[in-house]
């Protein structure tokens, strides 16, 4: 699954959008040992942080992100046919064929809607080498293409053209619209100049802008990328977004007013079916504790972002305002506020030091809303169950068992103090779901994000 990040080697920092987790490598000490979180030193460290965030809204805020999780969701929910008492996949179901035959559409949408970043080209290529040529949808899911297929043509100083053939799906446009709002937030808010990045996926919009739509400004484009995130498929939906835009230009017709309408209409024509899946979702976890109070916070936020969407569909764009009237030294408390009122995720700081250093890392939040025990906790287990899913997850929607899975390492363990980690670190760094089975006195979050797959009816469990 796709992991997006503001750099090519996720050095500085990357989200994950099932973990929905923003981690910060060890050259953005976001949180030092010894102080506050929030360090920072740069309006561009800033714009990082920013940048990721934007990620997680996108994932709680959108169509495309909606999509995303519900199927990730159902898949939680299926998975819990095929486990045993303990959580642990058998690989095959149990009791309902119903589940099964669901699973296939899921894994279908989470092909399309994660779909990763096709190969990069060189690091010397900048924008004003290349040009597109030819662009056309392409794939099939039900009907609907689901990427872009791409000619590009690289010219260098000395006029030699060589021409590239592009894979562009939703992280380029996911990508290259966080990095327009990142450029923007530095322009705007601190008249800094943009970060370099790769052309792709970063420039990703541009390109295409100046394929399919050469008179639209830089914020007509954002805009047409945003509003291509309010479908389950973006890439066809900015081909056309982009394309009626410019001929509403070319006519002298306010593009931006038309691109605003459209997209409260297009919110407005699914929103029935838009509240009965988050709906649908709330009710697959009856109970208060553990897992379900995380989804049903990130739940909340989806509703209360499609409330806000219904009347100011880019209302993310607004933000860079907020910041910039707030000033560079409330950067802290502005993202605070923005993250009460549309979403919290979990945060890592990666530190250098050795792999199997306990506590060599910090997870915490951000947000001093975040700062609910009970939430933590149940965010982290969210994140263990989400990622213990994803281990099993067959291309064809069917589900590997636990005892045929690799080793991996459980994503906790660089930054875990519990007893089972000191009492059991080749556990932790093979097989993670054996904690289960620990006698500790208290259980770890990933024995407590396994255990929420125990089949028959959700109850509580240990740490709820």
């Amino acid at each position: 699954m796709a992991n997006y990040t503001t750099d090519l080697e996720a050095a500085i920092a990357s989200y994950s959008p099932e973990r929905q987790m923003i981690t910060f490598g060890p050259s953005l000490l976001i949180l030092p040992r010894d102080g506050e979180r929030g360090n920072f030193q740069t309006p561009v460290q800033m714009s990082y942080f920013f940048h990721e965030w934007i990620h997680y809204l996108h994932n709680v805020s959108t169509v495309h992100g909606l999509s995303a999780y519900s199927s990730f969701i159902g898949l939680w929910n299926a998975f819990r046919y095929t486990t045993d008492e303990f959580g642990l996949g058998q690989g095959s179901f149990g009791t309902s064929s119903a589940e099964e035959l669901k699973t296939r559409t899921y894994m279908g949408v989470i092909m399309s809607t994660r779909r990763g970043a096709d190969k990069s080209l060189h690091e010397k290529l900048t924008v004003d080498m290349c040009r597109i040529v030819s662009c056309k949808p392409a794939g099939n899911f039900n009907g609907e293409p689901d990427h872009l297929d791409v000619s590009l043509e690289e010219t260098n100083k000395q006029g030699d053209v060589v021409k590239h053939q592009k894979v562009i799906g939703p992280t380029e446009i996911i990508e290259s619209v966080a990095y327009l709002l990142e450029s923007h937030f530095l322009v705007r808010g601190f008249n800094h100049p943009p970060s370099p990045a790769p052309v792709f996926p970063y420039h990703t919009l541009n390109l295409l802008a100046q394929h399919i739509a050469p008179d639209l400004d830089d914020k007509t484009v954002l805009l047409c990328g945003l509003a291509s995130l309010q479908s389950t498929f973006p890439t066809d939906a900015v081909i056309q977004l982009l394309t009626a835009c410019n001929e509403l230009r070319k006519n002298n017709r306010d593009a931006i007013a038309w691109l605003t309408t459209e997209t409260i209409q297009q919110l407005r024509n699914n929103e029935s079916a838009l509240r009965a899946g988050l709906k649908e979702m709330r009710d697959m976890f009856p109970l208060p504790g553990g897992v379900e109070r995380a989804v049903k916070e990130t739940i909340s936020f989806m509703e209360k972002n499609l409330e806000v969407r219904l009347t100011n569909p880019f209302f993310e764009v607004d933000f860079v305002e907020q910041i910039r009237e707030a000033g560079h030294s409330n950067f802290d408390q502005t993202m605070n506020r923005l993250m009460e009122t549309h979403g919290i995720c979990s945060c890592r700081q990666e530190r250098g030091g050795f792999d199997d250093e306990i506590g060599r890392d910090d997870l915490f939040n951000f947000s001093i809303a975040a700062n609910d025990d009970r939430l933590i906790d149940a965010r982290l287990a969210m994140l263990a169950s989400l990622d213990f899913l994803g281990r099993h997850l067959k291309l064809d929607g069917s589900f590997k068992a636990t005892a045929d899975l690799p080793n991996y390492k459980c994503p906790f363990y660089s930054a875990c103090r519990e007893s089972t980690r000191r009492d059991h670190a080749e556990d932790c760094a093979t097989q993670p779901w054996k904690s289960v089975h620990a006698r500790a006195a208290g259980i770890c979050n990933y024995a407590q994000g396994v255990l929420h797959f125990q089949p028959g009816e959700l109850k509580l469990r240990p740490g709820d």
